[in-house]
């Protein structure tokens, strides 16, 4: 697979990159540093998996998806929670 869908969201004074398709993470102080830091992540991954002879692909699931979209909401008090309309960049790569 040479192309992969990611969702990269602010946390804090950062940004996180999932990919979707491998359950990888990437981060950085911006978006394309997030971008950046998942490329990298995701060719690491990729190389490791070939050399052991691990199964690629472990798409993320719904639950997982949205412990990474809502994670810092958990810990607010229910007043403090923002409503849920998020703004999302779906990315993907070539």
């Amino acid at each position: 697979m040479d192309k992969f869908s990611a969702v990269i969201k602010k946390s804090g004074r950062q940004h996180v990159a999932l990919c979707l398709e491998l359950g990888v993470v990437g981060s950085g102080s911006s978006a394309a540093a997030a971008k950046r830091s998942l490329l990298n992540a995701i060719e690491s991954y990729l190389e490791y998996t070939k050399d052991e002879g691990i199964e690629q692909e472990r798409p993320v699931s719904i639950k997982e998806l949205h412990e990474f979209l809502y994670y810092e909401d958990a810990f607010k008090k229910p007043h403090q929670r923002r409503e849920h309309r998020l703004s999302l960049k779906v990315l993907e790569y070539a």
